[in-house]
């Protein structure tokens, strides 16, 4: 059994009882859908203290949801979950860094109060677009492209850093390039719709570039970036915030 409630504007709380079959996702789909296509930011308190299973079909069910509002789910700001089951423990530990945007925290039955006060703490919206995003700090001139994520990325914030470098990818000069990350907080979901065009712009600049640090990013960026690191056309390190100086003097050695 499954069943969706709204406890306070944009705060829904998912409880999940016995074995819940695909009929429970369909209810949960119904609920959901008209929140995800909204402004957001939300939050979702996913209550399994009782749970004990999911059936196949009701598992397939679910993943097609999820995948189908994909973009959408960016405007989750906070999860909580109160169980006293460890496995959701460790799935939220393996799930975490996969979406940063998302705040996750889980909470022994014990604490639901406290799990439903942490999911009632949103994020003012107009706020939280003041002053974030991508600021640009070198167009490229004297050989580095710089520029500073904070907060959250927008598909604004990546047009107004790439409209300066259009010289740079229709030249034959090559760059090095710095990305700082400040309290980073993940990507708008505008930014999934246009995934094609900013790939592109990425994939543009690649050909320009001579080595790429990645300063103050959060630990499961810096293990794409090794990962990553040796199948790019470039060098690509990544640096702690406090080497901020070693980094650009590395991107500007290319």
């Amino acid at each position: 059994m499954l069943t969706v409630k709204e406890l306070k504007p944009n705060v829904y709380e998912l409880t999940l009882k016995g074995v819940v079959d695909k009929t429970d996702i369909e209810t949960m789909e119904r609920e959901l859908t008209p929140a995800l296509k909204g402004d957001g930011p939300l939050s979702l308190i996913l209550r399994a203290e009782e749970w004990r299973d999911i059936t196949a079909d009701a598992m397939a069910a679910d993943m097609r949801f999820e995948f189908g509002l994909l973009p959408q789910w960016a405007k989750i700001a906070r999860m909580a979950v109160v169980t006293d089951l460890q496995a959701f423990e460790a799935l939220m530990r393996w799930v975490d860094p996969i979406v940063p945007m998302i705040h996750m925290r889980s909470f022994p039955a014990s604490e639901a109060a406290a799990a439903e006060a942490f999911a009632s703490d949103l994020p003012d919206r107009a706020a939280a677009a003041d002053g974030s995003g991508i600021r640009l700090l070198s167009d490229g001139s004297d050989g580095l492209v710089a520029f500073e994520v904070t907060g959250r990325i927008t598909k604004s914030d990546v047009d107004a850093v790439f409209a300066p470098l259009e010289d740079v990818m229709q030249g034959d000069r090559k760059v090095g390039v710095l990305a700082k990350f400040n309290d980073w907080d993940g990507f708008d979901p505008g930014l999934f719709t246009d995934a094609g065009g900013m790939m592109g712009s990425k994939m543009g600049m690649a050909g320009h570039m001579t080595r790429y640090a990645v300063v103050g990013a959060p630990g499961w960026m810096r293990g794409m970036v090794s990962a990553m690191a040796p199948m790019m056309p470039f060098e690509m390190r990544s640096f702690e915030a406090s080497d901020a100086a070693q980094a650009e003097a590395w991107a500007r050695a290319g």
